[in-house]
């Protein structure tokens, strides 16, 4: 993929695939796209992310667990040498105002999405950002499924000093 999106032409050949000068048309425009893994597979996803990733994201999880997680993701740069302040690390974070909220955008999943959904507005909202930023998240993505409310995002904007 690095080459692909970095190098006039590509050659590869791996296990499933080979290219041979291949080609990726038309170019990014950005220098240097990064290449982002998500998920929280301790075994295998965190490893592929330690081996290969510039940005590792993790959806819907408590602060505990994305921290658990991270440290995982280092032990995997250990192992392969890799020093992990060069991966940038981020969460996905819903948000709902109150539990009919969460339940309108997550329907049937909003057990299982709530660890990771802040539920309330303003200082709540910062307070649990603050929770992911002291876990070591670099990147806080608010994660807002329809129907969302612009006001509570601007809250949340506001009590973190960015609004």
């Amino acid at each position: 993929m690095r080459g692909l999106l970095h190098d006039d032409s590509t050659t590869f050949e791996g296990r499933h695939f080979t290219l041979t000068d291949a080609r990726n048309e038309p170019r990014p425009v950005q220098a240097a796209v990064p290449i982002w893994v998500g998920g929280g597979g301790e075994r295998r996803t965190l490893r592929i992310a330690a081996m290969h990733a510039d940005g590792w994201n993790l959806p819907f999880v408590a602060a505990e667990t994305f921290a658990h997680k991270r440290a995982v993701l280092h032990e995997h740069c250990a192992a392969v040498g890799r020093d992990p302040s060069e991966i940038r690390c981020a969460v996905n974070v819903g948000i709902a105002r109150d539990e009919d909220d969460l339940a309108a955008q997550f329907g049937n999943i909003r057990e299982f999405v709530r660890p990771g959904v802040v539920i309330g507005t303003g200082a709540a909202l910062a307070d649990r950002v603050r929770e992911y930023v002291a876990a070591g998240a670099d990147q806080v993505n608010f994660a807002v499924r329809a129907p969302f409310d612009v006001g509570v995002l601007e809250q949340a904007a506001a009590a973190l000093g960015l609004g």
